[in-house]
């Protein structure tokens, strides 16, 4: 048994954005603390993961100032993942 790496054709990303890494910093320090948020990514950025279970566990956390906008996108990102029966929502930051 072997894994493959491939090159990248195309990503593409929900609109818009469910979160600013540096305006919703709050949210970033706890996804990161918590769940590895920037293990895979260089400085310029890439691909992360963050289980749906996380997401849930940061839309009840009041410390973390979340602005209405940024509720309701990770509302979506969740509704999304559940309706395809994913665990982890995948984002793609740059």
């Amino acid at each position: 048994m072997s894994l493959r790496a491939y090159r990248v054709i195309k990503i593409e990303c929900a609109q818009p954005n469910s979160f600013n890494l540096w305006h919703d910093d709050k949210l970033v320090d706890f996804l990161d603390r918590e769940y590895g948020f920037f293990e895979g990514m260089n400085e310029g950025g890439g691909l992360t993961e963050v289980p749906v279970e996380g997401l849930k566990e940061a839309l009840a956390n009041p410390e973390l100032e979340l602005g209405e906008d940024v509720i309701e996108a990770l509302k979506r990102d969740i509704e999304a993942a559940e309706h395809e029966g994913e665990q982890d929502v995948q984002y793609y930051c740059y």
